[in-house]
């Protein structure tokens, strides 16, 4: 089982389409390598991918829900035999230059007017559980001690932060590597798969609570927390 971490300090520099043994690309099949400080996070979410170390030839067994750590510049490909479900998120380095903005911080206005409309118009967060218990039958038996009260006002508070913080922001990514740990194997071992639902949950709710919802916003929404997603779930 991969046990290897990223970097302290790495940001999110964007993700992969989740692909199935049908539709991955035959470039992550063959050789290939990540740039000079960028880092990947092969998450396995259902099925076993055959990570190909090129360098030293070693092969390894990444089955759901492991990951695995691609290290920059280091020479690789996958292998594929049997029905999978997988995606790879990126990092990089922070680097102390304007341009190189994270996964959306372009959205952070638009997506922080419609939390508050959402917040207007009823509870934001009473309103996303009731949608994402139901999500699953996976996802009740972990709030089966939950005291709600106390529940509802951290996911309010939490996806405030993550609405109105950069994931390079100290303060939210002191509360990102926080929540990863808390929901870590070694945690509640929330499975990185759930975090789908979890933004699928939370895409919802705004579409039901924002009168001014559409599928752009929808789409910034989710630009906007993936990033925040990629540190939890790299802490799996």
């Amino acid at each position: 089982m991969p046990t290897e971490r990223l970097p302290v300090g790495l940001v999110p520099a964007g993700s992969s389409l989740e692909f199935t043994n049908d539709t991955i690309p035959t470039a992550l099949q063959k050789e290939h390598a990540l740039g000079p400080g960028h880092w990947g996070v092969l998450h396995v979410f259902e099925g076993t991918v055959r990570f190909v170390d090129i360098a030293s030839g070693e092969e390894s067994e990444v089955t759901a829900p492991d990951h695995v750590i691609i290290q920059p510049e280091a020479p690789h490909r996958l292998r594929v035999t049997g029905p999978i479900r997988c995606r790879i998120d990126f990092f990089r380095k922070l680097e102390d230059d304007a341009t190189m903005r994270t996964p959306g911080s372009f959205a952070e206005e638009e997506v922080r007017q419609s939390f508050a409309r959402c917040e207007a118009a009823g509870d934001f967060a009473e309103a996303f559980y009731t949608t994402f218990i139901n999500a699953s039958p996976a996802i009740a038996p972990f709030f089966a001690q939950t005291e709600f009260g106390r529940q509802r006002k951290l996911l309010r508070d939490s996806v405030f932060l993550m609405v109105t913080h950069d994931v390079s922001n100290p303060e939210m990514r002191g509360l990102l590597d926080k929540l990863g740990a808390v929901h870590s194997r070694a945690g509640r071992n929330i499975a990185p798969k759930l975090y789908e639902l979890w933004l699928d949950s939370i895409c919802q709710t705004v579409k039901v609570l924002d009168p001014e919802w559409s599928q752009s916003l929808e789409d910034h929404w989710r630009v906007r927390l993936r990033a925040g997603m990629q540190i939890i779930m790299a802490a799996y």
